[in-house]
């Protein structure tokens, strides 16, 4: 395979949890008697950072501090985490590119604190050298993080993929200089995707032939 390192995204990309926190979403938005979300204006305008998206909803974060929120958010999340799943085909894509003796790494804007324990949850620690979230529950973004991990590695940027789900993860890509693949099914749909002008695909089954061509 061309690349000799992958960078993998968690929610939305392996774990399919975007419906999880859009039933998060509504129960937040309804306890403050604010309209629910469907999944697809959901999917149509969630970005990084959240506090952003939280505010295209209306949320008064003066009255309503998105610390709050975001606690409210990531309590529920962390009790109901275990109802998700893999993307199917996730688990074996990821362990046919360990065969390949590759190094791969996850970068997610999930908290750090709880990103390894639910990655050993689903049985992929072992696949991975690095697991690399924030500091913080607040998913601001990744940029941070990425450039650091990319400062780290001894390989050219051409010899580098992130594989994800959502814009951030393009524009992440495109501040470290690696290559990118985009996965639909996550946290965004399919439309904003493509405007990214990289691969975009439709199931782990694609990205294994993608990654197979790439040999």
């Amino acid at each position: 395979m061309a690349y000799r390192h992958i960078i993998w995204d968690w929610n939305g990309t392996l774990l399919d949890d975007a419906w999880l926190c859009l039933e998060i979403l509504n129960n937040i938005t309804g306890r403050r008697q604010m309209p629910a979300v469907s999944l697809d204006a959901y999917r149509a305008e969630f970005g990084f950072p959240v506090v952003d998206y939280y505010r295209k909803l209306g949320f008064d974060l003066v009255q309503d501090s998105f610390d709050v929120i975001s606690r409210e958010f990531m309590d529920e999340y962390n009790t109901r985490r275990m109802e998700c799943h893999l993307f199917s085909e996730a688990q074996p894509t990821v362990a046919a590119v360990h065969g390949l003796e590759i190094d791969q790494v996850i970068l997610s804007a999930h908290p750090q604190k709880t990103l390894g324990e639910i990655v050993e949850l689903f049985g992929l620690s072992r696949f991975f050298s690095r697991m690399i979230g924030l500091d913080n529950i607040y998913a601001a973004g990744k940029v941070d993080n990425g450039k650091a991990h990319m400062a780290s590695l001894s390989h050219a940027p051409h010899e580098v993929l992130l594989i994800g789900d959502t814009v951030h993860d393009f524009e992440v890509a495109r501040e470290i200089g690696s290559d990118c693949v985009l996965l639909e099914g996550g946290h965004q749909d399919r439309a904003r995707l493509e405007a990214c002008g990289v691969p975009v695909l439709r199931s782990h089954r694609e990205l294994r032939a993608f990654l197979e061509a790439e040999k």
